[in-house]
């Protein structure tokens, strides 16, 4: 019976070429209306191919969820990497997402196993596995491109990046063998950053702005005609979703949408996507990843949940940072948990913050308060997925 199920649903015709290519992990050869900062990264990373060692180079990438930063340093780093092939240059390019390696050991852990598969990492610290990558370096005249994506989330502050930033005060009088792109959402979150290290890295930064409109519907039209047969959507459509999706300016919402309402016309046996598709896609699509959320800590996923609960209960917009601890406790409690102190909490709160979950605000009712509400979920939504 189950056999005969699933048989029969992957039989049945579907409006998709190549559905790959809608999907987050997929970054295209060409990405429109990032030329000027693939430019910009060119200028700044040429040193590496035309002079290999001379310097240590950084960039900082900057701008909000779904502005293309990810896929540009991808197809960036990638690039060039081919490029120094061609040209007899040993030069590897590895992207470290910091959402998921949040430490300074885990981020080395995640390069060394990269250019020294097999190599144990276990029973080192994170300078003695980054002092192995440099000799293997410098033993095989090779250079490393890496890319700190997501480094708001890293756990330890400052240290891994003053580390690495400050490399070339190290090796002085050694070849460079290592530059740095990283990614953030805000120039804010370089704030904390001591003088130093700050210096060092703002000397280049490349901005991305939100997409408008109209650049939407050429990314959704370019990825559309990779990914759907031909005349499965119409221009009216491609229009639709990228006016839709220009409230935020982001093209990862763009292109779930065109997704899910593929699915929808396959799930009706249509050979067109229309628009009552891209509106059921609209009222499930959201804005935060459902994986996103189940792969964070869980002590965040509780903290979260707490906040779901107290919203849902209250009925408000907001709850505060008081009632949210509460809430939080108890539920530590019934898991037989030792709940995190009020620091930590206040980490979680602002990692979530910058992970565009939750929203913030101070006010100075009753004394100096923060308040705590949702962004682009629903409670129940939410709930559901951590329940």
């Amino acid at each position: 019976m189950t056999f005969d199920i699933i048989a029969k649903e992957l039989r049945r015709p579907t409006i998709f070429k190549n559905e790959g290519t809608l999907l987050p992990d997929y970054v295209p050869i060409n990405l429109i209306h990032r030329e000027e900062q693939m430019r910009a990264l060119s200028r700044i990373f040429r040193i590496m191919i035309d002079s290999p060692g001379i310097a240590s180079q950084k960039a900082i990438l900057i701008g909000d969820v779904g502005v293309g930063k990810t896929a540009v340093a991808k197809r960036f780093g990638f690039t060039l990497e081919t490029i120094a092939k061609e040209r007899k240059i040993n030069l590897k390019y590895i992207h470290v997402n910091c959402y998921k390696d949040r430490t300074f050991f885990l981020i080395m852990k995640r390069i060394i196993q990269t250019i020294m598969p097999g190599f144990p990492d276990r029973g080192y610290s994170a300078q003695e596995l980054f002092h192995t990558i440099w000799n293997f370096l410098d033993n095989e005249n090779s250079y490393l491109l890496i890319t700190l994506d997501e480094m708001d989330f890293l756990t330890e502050g400052e240290a891994p990046i003053y580390f690495l930033s400050r490399l070339s005060d190290e090796y002085l009088n050694r070849k460079q063998r290592l530059s740095l792109i990283l990614i953030v959402r805000r120039i804010e979150s370089l704030e904390d950053l001591d003088g130093r290290t700050r210096s060092t890295l703002l000397h280049n930064i490349v901005k991305f702005e939100r997409y408008n409109s109209n650049q939407l519907y050429d990314i959704v039209k370019m990825r559309g005609q990779e990914a759907l047969k031909e005349e499965a959507i119409s221009e009216e459509v491609l229009r639709m979703i990228a006016e839709i999706a220009a409230s935020k300016g982001d093209a990862r919402y763009a292109l779930e949408l065109l997704w899910r309402a593929g699915k929808y016309a396959d799930a009706e046996g249509s050979n067109r996507i229309l628009p009552e598709h891209v509106r059921k896609a609209q009222a499930d699509v959201l804005q935060i990843p459902k994986n996103i959320i189940l792969e964070l800590p869980l002590h965040e996923r509780l903290l979260l949940l707490s906040i779901a609960i107290l919203l849902k209960k209250k009925g408000s917009a907001h709850v505060t940072m008081g009632e949210v601890e509460e809430t939080y406790k108890v539920l530590c409690e019934e898991k037989g948990l030792e709940p995190r102190r009020h620091t930590q909490l206040w980490e979680y709160v602002q990692d979530l913050k910058n992970l565009g979950v939750l929203q913030t605000k101070v006010t100075n009712m009753k004394g100096r308060t923060t308040l705590i509400g949702l962004m682009d979920i629903s409670v129940d939504a939410l709930e559901s997925i951590l329940r």
